[in-house]
């Protein structure tokens, strides 16, 4: 089954106002991640992530969904390193919350 996109296409916003954005892309194998772009920022923030966006590119464009990422869950992925197992899931169709709860489950596990 190949990916839902050539790219998904990222942006971040810091609690501080700096936008940022980014690039990632499928890997040749299936729920694989080949490359994560590094974050081209407007200006270099001072204060954590506020919010991310994310949304797929196929050949002709956008695929019309878009996805919001708080910034607790984004925490929470950065903290578990899940990050890239978010990414593959959106490019492959899979579950991209299921990760994001993994996530906080795992560090909910870990805290105590």
């Amino acid at each position: 089954m190949p990916p839902r996109g050539n790219r998904l296409a990222c942006s971040v916003r810091s609690v501080d106002g700096c936008i940022g954005s980014y690039d990632v892309f499928p890997g040749e194998q299936p729920n694989t991640v080949a490359r994560v772009d590094p974050v081209k920022w407007d200006r270099e923030p001072q204060r954590p992530v506020q919010e991310c966006a994310f949304t797929l590119i196929g050949d002709m464009g956008m695929t019309g969904q878009m996805m919001l990422v708080n910034q607790y869950q984004w925490r929470a992925l950065a903290e578990a390193k899940l990050e890239n197992f978010f990414y593959a899931a959106i490019l492959w169709g899979r579950s991209p919350f299921k990760v994001i709860e993994d996530a906080q489950f795992m560090l909910k596990r870990g805290a105590k």
